[in-house]
This record gives structure tokens, C-alpha cells and sequence, in this order.
């Protein structure tokens, strides 16, 4: 039986599926998601904003990249982005245009949220302002004001994304409010020179200075035209789905690791990256949701600040790393001598843990591909999996990138945590504050000597591999469906 009917018969009985990141995102939910898409009829965006983005490819094998629109745009089916998620319009008409191109002019039906807040050129300017008021502590974001989204939506001085439509005046005078609270913070931004340019990253026209209320408002008004056919309340259309037996996916963005909740605040967006945020930013209740799936890098890996109990290798170093060698990760012939000297030292049991993290980093190709900036790597983590288990509650895990470990003979894999000594019960975790006292307690597991890279079947897998597979699987209590072998759509794994 193929892997796709496989997949089918497994998912048929649950008609409405949670998809969510179980580390710090970066785990492959894009291709994850764009496998399992087959079998649903409409893809749902809960949460997050144009900080998060999902690479899929189109059945024609055409690279789609999805920072607002959800994932099933490149199978054209039906995206719905709900009212959790953070709403920059400029992106969105951009992302609309680059996928009438890839699609060739034709779009699938979009919805987007009446009341999901709206991006403003003064979002951008307040998070500039606490990176830089937090100095050595900043958070690291990714510059696109989300936080400030977020946060100035729970303080009820948020404009909303309906509001575009509203006479002129009446949109001013909503947008006047927001612009009087945060005067204090431009007047000492100004102060210390920080005000550099307003745009939302591509628009210059308003640098050096803050726009008032009347421009910002003209800004957004002018791109009611264009989204007004998108406009509505998608809590309706979702609800209408439902009852009409449509079978939907929901989309996460991010991860647990960055949940603005549960995840290691404060170094985490400012979204519901954990399932239950599906009920709340769609308006769906709970018994909606039929089962959850999440996925899991098979070496975590972080950028920007905050807790990471399994790293190998020093964050700034990690992260300087791929510009420092970026030979590496350009030239193949730099890239495969590198891995083969370092593979051959690890294997003899000699290799620091900072060589084992730039091992896995030029493996795997761990950069950031708008920063450039590396990503910092993990062991296997099953303290923290554990706690990932059990806030998501997922029914099936999906392991990415598990052919990294093709060949390395032994695996280190952290299995428990100390905290002052004391060994903390499976799925506990300290606050945030405490996780760098952590010492992790670590097993060796036997590895695999064959390359299983682009496997999709089960039973070509290294009986050693299968049995990693299976150790892991008893650690976590949790099946693991899927498991990634390369990047490719089809490099993958199903195991029932």
C-alpha cells in the first residue's frame, strides 16, 4: 500500500486536524503540512504574522513561500486567516500577487478576518524601541511589529483590519488614540536618534519621520480596494464549513517553544503557537478539533535569545558561525571534505560539542535564510518533548530531518533534567529564569552506518534505525507517523 493511501486511511476519521511546532519552530511544518493537505479540503492560519513563514510547493513542483496566507494555497485549496492572526495588508497583497504568478493567475477562495488587528508603520517603531530599552536581554524579533500587534490589541487601542472601510474621518479618529499613546515613546526615540525609516521594511517613502494619524490612515485605506473581496467574518465561514462536512486543516505558526504562555517567556512571539490556539483564533469551539499533529525536529534547533536546555554550542557562536565559514555551506566540495573530516572525528569519540553543533549546522544547512544568521543546534530532548506532549496533547508526532543522523555511530540524547541536584519528574519544566541552572542528563544510543536519506518506506529503514525509532517512541508515549528523510515532498517516512 502507498504511503499516501497509508496517510489517508489513518487520517480519514478526523475530520478537523491541529498541525503545530513542537521546539522553537523550524521544524518543517510548511512541508508537513503540504503533504497532509491532500486529504483536506480547507487550510486555516490561526495565529502568528508575517513573522512566520511556511515554504510548499505547488503539485507542479513551483516554490511557494507563505508568510500570512496559509499553506494550502499551493494545492489552490480554500485558506482561511483567522482572526488570531496579526495582519500587515501591504505583505498580504504583495503574497497574493507572487501567488498569481506561481499559480498562474488563479487563486483559490481566500477569507481573511474583519477583526484581525492591522499592522501600522507605528508597530514597527515600538518594538524597534523595546529591543532596545531591553539592551543585552532583547528578545531578538524578527523586526515585523508583532509584539506590538499583539499587545496594543489587548489594550483595546488596536485598529482593525474592517475598519479600512469606514468613512475617513471615523478611521483617523480610531487611529488617534494609538497615535497619542505611544507620543512618549517617539519623543525619546527621537531623543536618542533611533528613527531611521517608518516603512514596513519596503516602503522608505516616510523615513525620518512618523506619520500622523491622517497619512497612516490614507496608507490603509488605500488598500481597502483591493482586499475588500477577502474581507469577512471568517468565524462564519469556518462554522458554515463545519456544518457542510468540509475537512479542514488548522495551521500553526512558530512553536510551543515560542507560545506566548507556555512557551520560555519572554523570548517568544506573541501568538498561540500551542493547539489549543486553534479554538481560540478561529472562534471554533473545542469539540470542534479532532485530533492534533506535531512535529519535531529531530536535532531542535533556536535563533535570537531565550532558554534551550539541550544546546551543544554557545548561541552567539552558533549563530556567527555560518558567516564565518560560509564556504561552507556555498561550496560542495568545502561542505563534503568538512563533513567527512568531522564525522570521522565524532565517530573516534573526540569531537567538542561545539564541533558537533557545526557539524550538524553545515549538515543540515541551519541558517536563516532572510538573516543569514545560524541556528544554534540541540541533542534529542526528551525532557522538553515530554512538556511539548503534554501541553499539545498530540495523537501522532512527525520526526523532520531524521536522515542527520545517518552514519554517526553514536547519539547523545538527553533523557532528564537536574534542577539543584534534584531529577525533575518526565513533561516538569523550571520557569523560563531557572532553565539555565538546568544540567541535562544525558544517554549514549546506538546510531546507524547507512545513509537513509530520501527512504519512504518503512521497510528499507536500517533495522538500527527503526530501532532508534522505537526507543524514542517508548520515551514519549506518542507515535510517531511521520519521519523526514531530506527535504523533498516525498522523502518521508509513514510508519503505522
Amino acid at each position: 500500500m502507498s504511503n499516501n493511501k497509508v496517510l489517508k486511511n489513518t487520517l480519514w476519521p478526523y475530520r478537523n486536524l491541529v498541525v503545530v511546532g513542537g521546539n522553537w519552530g523550524d521544524e518543517g511544518k510548511g512541508k508537513i503540512i503540504d503533504l497532509v493537505m491532500e486529504h483536506y479540503d480547507v487550510t486555516v492560519r490561526f495565529s502568528g504574522g508575517a513573522n512566520a513563514g511556511h515554504t510548499v510547493f505547488t503539485p507542479d513542483h513551483q516554490k511557494l513561500v507563505s508568510h500570512l496566507i496559509p499553506c494550502g494555497l499551493a494545492q489552490h485549496k480554500e485558506c482561511v486567516m483567522g482572526r488570531g492572526e496579526l495582519v500587515d495588508l501591504r505583505l498580504f497583497l504583495e503574497e497574493l500577487e507572487q501567488a498569481k504568478k506561481v499559480l498562474g493567475g488563479r487563486l483559490p477562495k481566500i477569507y481573511l478576518d474583519q477583526m484581525s488587528p492591522l499592522w501600522t508603520p507605528w508597530h514597527g517603531l515600538l518594538e524597534a524601541w523595546l529591543e532596545f530599552a531591553r539592551g543585552k536581554g532583547k528578545v531578538g524579533t524578527t523586526g515585523k511589529g508583532i509584539g506590538p500587534l499583539e499587545g496594543l490589541y489587548k489594550l483595546r487601542i488596536a485598529p482593525l483590519v474592517g475598519q479600512v472601510f469606514l468613512e475617513r474621518k471615523k478611521f483617523i479618529g480610531i487611529l488617534e488614540l494609538l497615535y497619542k499613546t505611544l507620543q512618549p515613546v517617539f519623543k525619546e526615540m527621537r531623543a536618542k536618534g533611533l528613527i531611521v525609516s517608518v516603512g514596513n521594511g519596503r516602503d522608505r517613502s516616510l523615513q525620518g519621520n512618523i506619520p500622523n494619524p491622517t497619512q497612516v490612515a490614507d496608507l490603509l485605506r488605500s488598500y481597502a480596494p483591493k482586499i475588500k473581496p477577502f474581507v469577512t467574518d471568517t468565524s462564519f465561514v469556518l462554522h458554515q464549513g463545519i456544518k457542510n462536512k468540509q475537512r479542514m486543516l488548522f495551521e500553526g505558526a512558530q512553536a510551543l517553544g515560542l507560545d506566548s504562555r507556555f512557551g520560555t517567556y519572554p523570548y517568544v512571539s506573541s501568538g498561540n503557537s500551542a493547539a489549543f490556539g486553534a479554538s481560540e483564533g478561529t472562534g471554533l469551539p473545542m469539540q470542534s478539533f479532532g485530533a492534533t499533529l506535531m512535529v519535531v525536529k529531530t536535532l531542535p534547533t533556536r535563533v535570537g535569545s531565550g532558554p534551550f536546555p539541550s544546546e551543544m554550542w554557545r548561541r552567539q557562536e552558533a549563530m556567527e558561525f555560518v558567516k564565518k565559514n560560509i564556504e561552507l555551506f556555498t561550496d560542495k566540495s568545502a561542505k563534503a571534505e568538512f563533513l567527512n573530516r568531522r564525522l570521522e572525528k565524532i565517530n573516534a569519540g573526540k569531537a567538542s560539542n561545539a564541533e558537533l553543533s557545526q557539524y550538524f549546522q553545515v549538515l543540515g544547512d541551519e541558517r536563516g535564510a532572510t538573516t543569514g544568521r545560524g541556528r544554534s543546534v540541540g541533542f534529542i530532548d526528551i525532557p522538553w518533548l515530554l512538556y511539548s506532549i503534554r501541553i499539545n496533547g498530540p495523537k501522532w508526532l512527525a520526526l523532520t530531518r531524521f536522515d542527520m543522523l545517518s552514519g554517526v555511530k553514536t547519539v547523545p540524547v538527553v533523557v532528564g533534567y537536574r534542577l539543584n541536584g534534584k531529577l525533575l519528574a518526565p513533561g516538569q519544566l523550571p520557569p523560563p529564569w531557572d532553565m539555565d541552572k538546568v544540567n541535562p542528563v544525558f544517554e549514549n544510543w546506538p546510531g546507524w552506518k547507512e545513509n537513509i536519506y530520501g527512504l519512504n518506506d518503512e521497510k528499507t529503514l536500517p533495522k538500527a534505525a527503526n530501532n532508534f525509532l522505537n526507543h524514542l517512541e517508548n520515551h514519549l508515549k506518542t507515535q510517531i507517523l511521520l519521519v523526514g528523510t531530506g527535504p523533498g515532498r516525498k522523502d518521508i517516512v509513514v510508519r503505522v
